[in-house]
């Protein structure tokens, strides 16, 4: 299944501006104040844990970025690349996993092209689904995934964009990986700003993280699901502010 990813968070999509309009009329968001260059850097953040990341630079309209909530935290070292993306290096205990994540709260990480990084000791890690397919088990999953997918595990952890950096531009880098993960907790929920409802989860991929998934998908704990997820991080900046 391929979808958006506001649909896998519940969001209608027919209009960003309404969309946008609803959040800032909701009183749930939450911003910064007199941050040089920006007229607003801030969040809607939704009981059912989907979240809008809503930058506007000066002279600019504000832009969108979909994000979820998450209370699976990992010691990473992180860059911004641009005004959504950073660099995360997610620090394992003998090992590092190299990720393009998109960011809510960008201000907290220095630019990459300064040369310095922000230590993150819980950076929250959210994985957005784009498109995946659901497997019974791991068992399932192995005998199942095709051709295509045989290089992949149900730990699966990978991030194209990162190979990018330094050759393609800024706005071509992407957010999206193929992730995998075996599905810890799984519950629907319904979004306080749009009424629809989507799958919101705990998965254990290479590190544990939420998940958010289309309703139309059927999720049990057990499940294996592969696909092209966008992978969310926070600092946890709008839970302390």
């Amino acid at each position: 299944m391929q979808v958006s990813e506001y649909a896998s968070l519940g969001f209608a999509t027919s209009s960003a501006t309404k969309l946008v309009d609803a959040a800032i009329a909701s009183g749930r968001v939450r911003g910064l104040q007199r941050v040089p260059g920006f007229d607003l850097i801030g969040a809607y953040t939704d009981p059912s844990g989907a979240r809008l990341g809503l930058v506007r630079r000066r002279g600019h309209d504000v832009v969108v970025t979909p994000a979820l909530v998450s209370a699976q935290a990992t010691r990473a070292s992180v860059r911004r690349l641009n005004d959504h993306l950073a660099h995360a290096s997610v620090l394992l205990d003998d090992d590092a996993v190299e990720l393009i994540v998109s960011v809510d709260d960008p201000t907290q990480y220095p630019l990459a092209e300064t040369g310095q990084f922000a230590l993150i000791s819980a950076l929250t890690l959210g994985a957005i689904c784009v498109r995946a397919d659901v497997y019974r088990d791991e068992e399932h999953f192995l005998a199942s995934r095709p051709d295509d997918d045989r290089p992949w595990s149900s730990r699966t952890l990978v991030s194209p964009s990162v190979a990018a950096v330094g050759l393609l531009g800024e706005q071509e880098l992407t957010a999206r990986a193929l992730v995998g993960f075996t599905v810890e907790r799984a519950e629907p929920r319904t979004t306080e700003l749009s009424g629809l409802e989507f799958w919101y989860g705990v998965g254990r991929s290479v590190v544990p993280l939420a998940f958010a998934l289309p309703a139309g998908l059927d999720v049990v704990p057990g499940n294996v699901v592969l696909g092209t997820f966008t992978l969310s991080a926070s600092s946890g900046l709008w839970e302390r502010a």
